[in-house]
C-alpha cells in the first residue's frame, strides 16, 4: 500500500545529477532505497518495487521509467473500488516535499513487460528514472522470487 510520511532532517548531501549504485541512491535530494523486481515464470509482467524520497523543498514528479531488463516499463498503481482490484497506467507520480514514497505490492510500482533473459533471480538489473524535471536517476534494482526473497 502506498505510504506518504514527513521527514524533516536533510539525509545526504547533493550528489551528481546521474550516476549508478546500489541501495540507497542519491540523485540531487532524491534518494531511492530497497529497490527490487520480481522474477516470475514464462516471461510474465513483473513488478518493481523502491522507496522514493523527495529531501527537496519543491515537489518531484516521477514520469517513467526504462530498464534493458524489461521490453517496456511502466507506471502503475493498483487500486481497489467497490471490492475489485484494478491495476491502472499512471503517466506520472508526484512525491511532495520532505515526503517518502513507498512504490509496493498493491500501491504503486513498476511493471515490467516482456521480461528479458536479465531478469533472472539472484541478479541485479540497472533502472533508469525519470522525472519531470528532464533528470534520470540509475538504480540497481535486486531481482528476487515470487515471494520477495
Amino acid at each position: 500500500m502506498m505510504q506518504i510520511r514527513k521527514h524533516g532532517a536533510l539525509c545526504a548531501p547533493v550528489l551528481l545529477a546521474f550516476m549508478f549504485c546500489t541501495s540507497p541512491c542519491l540523485a540531487g535530494s532524491v534518494s531511492v532505497s530497497d529497490a527490487w523486481i520480481r522474477a516470475l515464470p514464462d516471461n510474465l509482467p513483473a513488478g518493481g518495487y523502491f522507496t522514493l524520497h523527495n529531501d527537496t523543498d519543491k515537489s518531484v514528479t516521477l514520469t517513467g521509467a526504462s530498464s534493458p531488463a524489461c521490453g517496456m516499463l511502466m507506471l502503475h498503481q493498483s487500486v481497489e473500488t467497490s471490492g475489485m482490484s484494478s491495476m491502472n497506467d499512471v503517466p506520472r507520480v508526484e512525491v511532495a516535499p520532505g515526503a517518502t514514497l513507498s512504490f509496493a505490492p498493491g500501491g504503486y510500482h513498476l511493471m515490467c513487460m516482456e521480461p528479458t533473459a536479465l531478469l533472472k533471480q539472484g541478479a541485479t538489473v540497472p533502472v533508469t528514472l525519470d522525472f519531470g524535471d528532464g533528470s534520470k536517476t540509475a538504480v540497481e534494482f535486486s531481482v528476487r522470487s515470487a515471494s520477495g526473497r
